[in-house]
C-alpha cells in the first residue's frame, strides 16, 4: 500500500467534522525551480508533521482564474473567471452574483456554523471602482482584510470589513507581517469551545514586485536563478510561436536580472515563513492545533528564463503549472510524501471534507476513497491582449494583440491574445505527461513524455502514434467540456 493510500485510510478512520481550518496561499511560488527552499518553517511544520504532495497541478497558470478554481472547485471553463482583468470576470459582477455565492467559505459558513476569516490578496480586481469598491464584502466571510488590487508589499490599501484602510512604507506596514498579526490576533482570541473556523491567509509573496522586509533585505545576495536543462535554451523551434517570438538565448546582459528577480523572490518568502511559524505558535499556545487542518499552497508557479523566457507565469510548462502543497492535521502522518496527482480544482471539495460537508465540484477531495492514483487533470489558460496602447520601447508597442513585453527583458512578450490553450496533464505510476492544443491559427500542439525528458526540450506532439494522439485529443475534449462529476469520470487514461 502506498504512501497516499495509507494516508487516506488513516484520515478516513480519524476524521471528526468540525476542525479548524487554515489556508496559506501564496502568490507566484514555483516548485521545480527549488521555490521551497527560503521556507524551512512550512516545511518543518507542516510538511515533516503532515503530507507533503508532489504532484500538485493548477487549473489555470495566473492568479484570478486559479484563485477562482480554489474556491469555487470548478475548472475555468465553469466558473467563467478566464483572465486578471474585469473583462475576463476577474471580480466582475458575473462572478459576484454566480460562482462567488458558492465558495467553500459561503458553504462552511451557511452549512456548518463555521467563523470564516480572510487576510491577503483576494482576487486582482478586488476593490476596483468596477468590482464594488473597498466596502463591498464578499460573502462567506465573517472577518475581511481584503487587499485591494494586486499584490504589493507596501503602499497598498485593505478592505477592513468593508472599510478602506491605507497603509504607508514604514516597517510596520509590510503586507506579510500585517496580515501575520491579524492572524495571530484572531487565533488569540478563540479556544476550544469557541467553535470551528476557517482561515484563508494570502500574502503577496513572492509576487512582482519582489520586496523584501527590511530585515531580510541581502538575505540571498550571492544566490543566482536555477540553471535548469532548459534556462536560456537557444532554440525553440518546437515550441508555440510566442516562445518562438523574440531572441533565444536571451542576451547576457539580461541574465543578471533575472538572477535578481529570483533572489529578491526568495527574500520574500521569509517574512512568509515568519508568518507560518507564528500561526503554528499561536494555535499551539491556544490548544487549537491538535484540531487544526493546515493547508500550504500557491496559486501558481513561475518561470525564469526556461526557454529563453525571462520571467513570468501563463505558459503550459511544469515551472508554471506544477505548485506545491503541504497538509497537516488530524489523521494525517507525518512525513507522508503523495505521488497521486491533484488539482487545484481538487482543494474545495477537500476543505469542505474537513468541515464535515460535500458540495458539487470539478474536483475530488484529496481524502476520498475514489481519487485514482492514475489521473489526468485539465489545465486551461485563455491569453491576454494589451488594454490599451504599451509603451514598453519594443517593436511590439504598436500591436495590442501582444501584452506583457518588456525592453529591460530583450523585449520578449509573455503573453498574447491567442496564447490560449488546454492541456490533459496526466500522472500515474507508469506514465508522466502533457498533452496540450493552442486556439491559434494553427491549433498547435505541445505534448511532452516527462519520465524520458524531464525538462520538456522535445516536443513530442507530432512524432506521437496517430491512436495515441487521438486518444489524448478525445480525453482533452471531455475533460474542456467537463462539469461536475463528470470531469473525474472516464479515469485513467487506459492505453495512452
Amino acid at each position: 500500500m502506498d504512501s497516499f493510500r495509507i494516508f487516506r485510510v488513516l484520515f478516513l478512520a480519524t476524521v471528526i467534522y468540525g476542525k479548524n481550518i487554515v489556508v496559506v496561499l501564496v502568490d507566484d511560488l514555483d516548485l521545480t525551480l527549488d521555490g521551497m527552499q527560503p521556507l524551512m518553517n512550512a516545511q518543518n511544520l507542516i510538511g515533516k508533521q503532515g503530507a507533503t504532495y508532489k504532484n500538485c497541478f493548477v487549473a489555470s497558470p495566473i492568479c484570478c482564474p486559479n484563485r477562482a478554481s480554489i474556491l469555487t472547485g470548478r475548472y475555468q471553463h465553469n466558473h467563467h473567471t478566464v483572465n486578471n482583468s474585469i473583462s475576463g470576470g476577474c471580480s466582475s459582477k458575473q462572478w459576484q452574483s454566480n460562482s462567488e455565492k458558492t465558495t467553500f467559505a459561503t458553504i462552511l459558513k451557511d452549512k456548518m456554523g463555521y467563523t470564516t476569516f480572510y487576510a491577503g490578496k483576494y482576487l486582482n480586481e478586488y476593490g476596483s471602482r468596477a468590482a464594488g469598491g473597498a466596502q463591498y464584502v464578499p460573502p462567506g466571510w465573517d472577518w475581511w482584510y481584503g487587499l485591494v488590487g494586486n499584490s504589493k508589499y507596501y503602499d497598498y490599501s485593505l478592505s477592513i470589513n468593508g472599510s478602506a484602510k491605507t497603509y504607508g512604507h514604514s516597517p510596520n506596514d509590510y503586507l506579510t507581517d500585517v496580515i501575520k498579526q491579524f492572524a495571530v490576533t484572531f487565533i488569540n482570541g478563540r479556544n476550544s469551545n469557541s467553535g470551528p473556523f476557517l482561515m484563508v491567509l494570502a500574502p503577496p509573496a513572492p509576487h512582482e514586485p519582489w520586496t523584501p522586509a527590511a530585515r531580510h533585505n541581502d538575505r540571498y545576495k550571492n544566490q543566482k536563478a536555477k540553471r535548469t536543462p532548459n534556462f536560456n535554451s537557444p532554440s525553440q523551434d518546437d515550441k508555440h510561436w510566442l516562445v518562438r517570438m523574440g531572441q533565444s538565448p536571451l542576451p547576457s546582459s539580461v541574465l543578471p536580472s533575472l538572477d535578481d528577480i529570483y533572489r529578491k523572490r526568495w527574500e520574500t518568502l521569509l517574512a512568509v515563513d515568519d508568518l507560518i511559524s507564528s500561526v503554528y505558535t499561536s494555535l499551539r499556545n491556544s490548544r487549537l492545533l491538535d484540531n487544526t487542518y493546515l493547508i500550504f499552497t500557491s496559486d501558481n508557479g513561475y518561470h525564469i528564463g526556461q526557454f529563453s523566457m525571462p520571467m513570468d507565469k501563463r505558459q503550459p510548462y511544469e515551472t508554471d503549472i506544477r505548485v506545491p502543497l503541504l497538509i497537516r492535521g488530524p489523521g494525517i502522518t507525518p512525513g507522508s510524501e503523495v505521488n497521486a496527482p491533484v488539482s487545484s480544482v481538487d482543494l474545495f471539495s477537500t476543505i469542505l471534507g474537513m468541515g464535515g460537508v460535500e458540495a458539487v465540484s470539478d474536483g475530488i477531495s484529496m481524502l476520498s476513497k475514489n481519487i485514482s492514483d492514475d489521473r489526468s487533470v485539465l489545465i486551461e489558460y485563455r491569453g491576454e491582449h494589451s488594454e490599451r496602447m504599451p509603451r514598453s520601447g519594443c517593436p511590439s508597442d504598436d500591436d495590442l494583440n501582444l501584452s506583457h513585453c518588456s525592453k529591460d527583458m530583450a523585449c520578449k512578450c509573455q503573453d498574447a491574445r491567442n496564447n490560449t490553450y488546454a492541456c490533459v496533464r496526466r500522472y500515474s505510476k507508469d506514465h508522466n505527461n502533457i498533452f496540450c492544443i493552442f486556439e491559434d491559427d494553427s491549433k498547435y500542439i505541445e505534448a511532452y513524455d516527462l519520465n524520458a525528458d524531464e525538462f520538456q526540450m522535445s516536443n513530442i506532439g507530432y512524432t506521437m502514434k496517430k491512436g495515441k494522439r487521438h486518444r489524448f485529443r478525445k480525453r482533452l475534449r471531455e475533460l474542456i467540456e467537463c462539469e461536475g462529476a463528470d470531469c473525474v469520470r472516464a479515469q485513467p487514461m487506459r492505453a495512452i
